[in-house]
Parts: structure tokens; C-alpha cells; sequence
């Protein structure tokens, strides 16, 4: 065997990440490395974009609440059922083959790698804007192709990076975090002693000063933003908590990492365009012009550091977390290829290179989404299967068929994913944001889609038939 094929492989066994449950010896984390992991990911420039779209929303105090509060509430209850992760050595995408069926988790990874990958798509452009900016401010001027030649740099350089595996993200989350966490102190810092603290602290965007209810709006808009922030999160949340030692390293890893690391650079993303508003009168969400501009040029150099290790990063990182996703559901796929694929989706998205004017409208959806299963995955391991599924029919071990429901399709799980779909778009249409139901929106979207979805399904369970048949598994539960 060849030295290329025998690392390939290497890399394929190691993911079988949700194929094969890990065992207790093949656990490798502390909560300081699920940390770090974590929140490499969480870094990113995209955080700046989140910042300055809440800013435009909310005063800043508000802000400080939206972004904590949002954050953290949802993380502390979607992350609640990672436990399963860390016990069974198993990720979440094989405990909702009891939920939508086989068939219906290959389908619900697919749409959530199109919907949420797309945040990739954010990374690579403002990786190429920032190299271009910075070299513009030296009067260095790129032809426009050389755009996408930068974003194409970003997102094949972190998939080749995922392709290497656990142990080189490893290497690279444990340097770059710490260094990427004080340069963004830097940077706040930067941001605060480049406008008055007043200016900032009692900052409130000029669209919501007309009358208490566009401050209202904002408020609802700017809190359900941060909880679908949280909620992007959802789709590879159990990757690396299934890998460490403890139940509550699992758990926390990811509220602290992925919550307060993450709403951390949300925070000087927010910080860095009201200064930039105030020194300027222009909003800016790029990283380096506002080094730049409310720096000196080595500070500059310092977020361009920043821009290109954290995209990198961060596109390594979602590719290789994002790529055993669908392993989960796709098997006899090759990790590399599924990498592959991933990098040629989102290189895609960039030679389009309108993504980051969809911000808004990628939350929203992502909210139609993830809310929904979140509340699925919630409802169904406390309250339904409480904590027990058949591993023979996850797995399909000696041809196991229980977890096959209809062609595939589990109706009862889907449908009552469908409710909690329908939920949001009635209460604002997550493109335009129009508000439908004025009294529902006053709880955000993203809330009453996950009780709406969590109370169909414990409904649905207590009809005494469709109880049955949804736990057609509770004979051979082997966990």
C-alpha cells in the first residue's frame, strides 16, 4: 500500500465519526482542548458582520443584552442533549435517524450543509476584500479576478488543512486560539480608545430613534438574530464533545467556546463600526480598513494576521466537522471527497460574490431550520426516547430496518418539523422580515418555532398509535 493511500486511509478511519461509536479509550479531550476547538471555529471574521448587523439594530447597551443573553440561552438548552454525544460516542445526526428516519437525516444534513455552509461562503469573501483593502491602502490596486483568486486561497487552504485530520487541527487550534483571542483584545481596545467611551456606550442607531417601536423591532430583531447566531452552530455541535472525556467537559465546551468566545468578537464587531461611524460616518465591517483607519499600518497588519488565520481556520475547521456530518449519513463517501465537495460548494458562492448582502436574510433562514430540529433533538431525548435508542437500528446492523419507518421517512418526526417551519413564517418572513403576528414576534421567531415544533411532537407521541409506531425501537433499545 502506498504511503498516500495508507494516510488516506488513516484519515477515513479516524472518520468514522458517528459510524462507529468511539470508545472510551479513542477519547482524546479535555475541556481546554474541546475549548480551544471550539472556539477556533468561533472566531471568525464573520463576527464583525454579526456585530455591525446587530449595531444597525440596537443601541449598544442593548446590544451587550441581545448578544449575551441570546447567545447563551439558546446554547445552554440546544447543546443539552450533546450528552448523548460524550456518553454513547455517537453524534447527533445518528440519534435523529430515529427521529426522521434514514432517509430523512440524509436529506435534513443536505439542506442544512446548503443553508448553513453558506456562512463559509462570508468567511472567504472578506478574507479576499480584506487582502485587497489593505493592499489598497498602499496604493497597491489587484485586477478583479484576483478577488476570487484570494477567496479561493482561503477556502481550499482550510480544506486541505481538514483533509489532514484531527491531529493537525489540533496543532493549529492550540497555537492560534490564545493568539487570536489577544489580538482581538487588541483590537477592542483599538476600538474604545479610537472614539469617546460615551459615544459608544450610549450609541443607538439613527433608524430607531423615530419612536419606541422601531426601538421594539430592533430589540426582537437584534435578540432572535443572536439566537439563530447560536443556532448555526447546531449542525456540527456534537463533533468534538464526542470525543472528550466527560459528560460536562461535552457540555460546556461548547456554550464557552462556541457562546461567550464567539458573542466576544460579535461584541468588537459592534464596537469597531460605531467607531468607525463616529471617526468616519460610515459604517465598515472589514477588520483591516478599520485597523487602518483607526490605527497605525502595524496594527493593521495585526488584523490582516487575524482575517487570514481565523478564515483559514475557521474554513478547516467547518469543512472537517461539516465533512463527518455527512459521513453520518453517507458512509461509503471518502472523507476527502466530501471536503472536497464542500470547498467546491462555497467556491462557488464566492465567484458569485454577493453573500455578505444576505446576511440578515441567511439568519433568518437558518432559523426555519435549526430551530426545529433543535427542539426535535431536545423533546425526543428527554421526554420521548428518554435517553434510550437501538444502536442496531441506528446502524443497521444484520440488515435492522426498525429505524426505516415509511420509504425512509419517520411522518411523525417530519411532520412535526413542518409545524415548527410554518410556525416562523408566520410570525415574520425570514427574507424581507416583515412581521405577520405582532403578539407571537414579541417572543422571536426562532422561540416560537421551537415550541411549536417541541409541543406537535409531544402531542403527537401521546395518541397511543402514533406513540407505537415512532417508538417501533423500544424492544431492542441497546442504549
Amino acid at each position: 500500500m502506498s504511503k498516500n493511500s495508507a494516510k488516506e486511509r488513516a484519515i477515513d478511519q479516524e472518520a468514522e465519526f458517528g459510524i462507529v461509536p468511539v470508545t472510551t479509550k479513542s477519547k482524546q479531550y479535555r475541556f481546554s482542548d474541546a475549548f480551544l476547538f471550539m472556539s477556533s471555529y468561533a472566531i471568525a471574521t464573520w463576527n464583525y458582520s454579526q456585530g455591525a448587523y446587530i449595531s444597525g439594530l440596537v443601541g449598544f447597551k442593548q446590544m451587550l443584552i441581545t448578544t449575551f443573553f441570546g447567545t447563551m440561552l439558546a446554547l445552554l438548552i440546544i447543546e443539552l442533549p450533546v450528552i448523548l454525544a460524550t456518553r454513547y460516542g455517537i453524534d447527533i445526526w445518528i440519534w435523529f435517524k430515529s427521529i426522521l428516519g434514514h432517509t430523512g437525516v440524509k436529506i435534513a444534513t443536505i439542506a442544512i450543509v446548503i443553508l448553513n455552509f453558506t456562512w463559509h461562503g462570508v468567511v472567504a469573501e472578506l478574507f479576499a476584500s480584506s487582502f485587497e483593502n489593505l493592499l489598497g491602502l498602499a496604493n497597491i490596486h489587484l485586477p478583479p479576478f484576483c478577488h476570487i483568486i484570494l477567496a479561493l486561497i482561503c477556502i481550499f487552504g482550510g480544506g486541505y488543512i481538514a483533509m489532514k485530520g484531527i491531529a493537525v487541527l489540533n496543532i493549529t487550534t492550540k497555537v492560534l486560539t490564545p493568539l487570536l483571542i489577544l489580538v482581538g483584545c487588541v483590537v477592542i481596545y483599538v476600538g474604545f480608545s479610537s472614539a469617546p467611551i460615551e459615544a459608544i456606550w450610549n450609541y443607538v442607531p439613527e433608524g430607531v430613534k423615530a419612536s419606541d417601536a422601531d426601538a421594539a423591532i430592533g430589540y426582537i430583531l437584534a435578540t432572535d438574530a443572536m439566537i439563530a447566531y447560536s443556532l448555526a452552530w447546531f449542525g456540527g455541535m456534537a463533533g468534538v464533545p464526542r470525543l472528550t472525556y466527560t459528560e460536562r467537559s461535552g457540555f460546556w465546551c461548547g456554550p464557552v467556546g462556541s457562546g461567550i468566545v464567539g458573542t466576544f468578537f460579535v461584541i468588537i464587531g459592534a464596537v469597531m463600526a460605531i467607531a468607525m461611524q463616529y471617526v468616519t460616518g460610515e459604517m465598515v465591517t472589514d477588520p483591516t480598513i478599520m485597523m487602518a483607519t483607526l490605527s497605525v499600518p502595524p496594527m493593521a497588519l495585526c488584523s490582516l494576521l487575524l482575517v487570514g488565520f481565523a478564515n483559514i481556520g475557521t474554513q478547516a475547521t467547518g469543512s472537517y466537522l461539516y465533512a463527518l456530518m455527512l459521513k453520518a449519513s453517507f458512509k461509503k463517501a471518502k472523507f476527502s471527497v466530501l471536503v472536497l465537495a464542500l470547498c467546491l460548494y462555497v467556491s462557488v458562492l464566492a465567484i458569485w460574490g454577493q453573500i455578505l448582502d444576505y446576511i440578515g436574510a441567511i439568519l433568518s433562514l437558518a432559523a426555519c431550520m435549526f430551530a426545529p430540529l433543535a427542539a426535535l433533538l431536545f423533546t425526543d431525548f428527554f421526554f420521548v426516547r428518554k435517553q434510550k435508542i437501538s444502536l442496531r437500528a441506528a446502524f443497521e446492523i444484520k440488515g435492522n430496518k426498525t429505524y426505516r419507518y415509511f420509504h425512509g421517512f419517520n411522518p411523525v418526526g417530519i411532520g412535526s418539523l413542518a409545524i415548527g417551519f410554518v410556525t416562523l413564517l408566520l410570525v415574520m418572513d425570514p427574507v424581507t422580515q416583515e412581521v405577520r403576528i405582532p403578539f407571537l414576534f414579541q417572543f422571536t421567531p426562532c422561540v416560537c418555532s421551537f415550541v411549536a415544533t417541541m409541543a406537535a411532537y409531544l402531542l403527537l407521541n401521546c395518541i397511543p398509535a402514533v406513540r407505537r409506531y415512532n417508538l417501533r425501537d423500544r424492544k431492542e433499545v441497546t442504549i
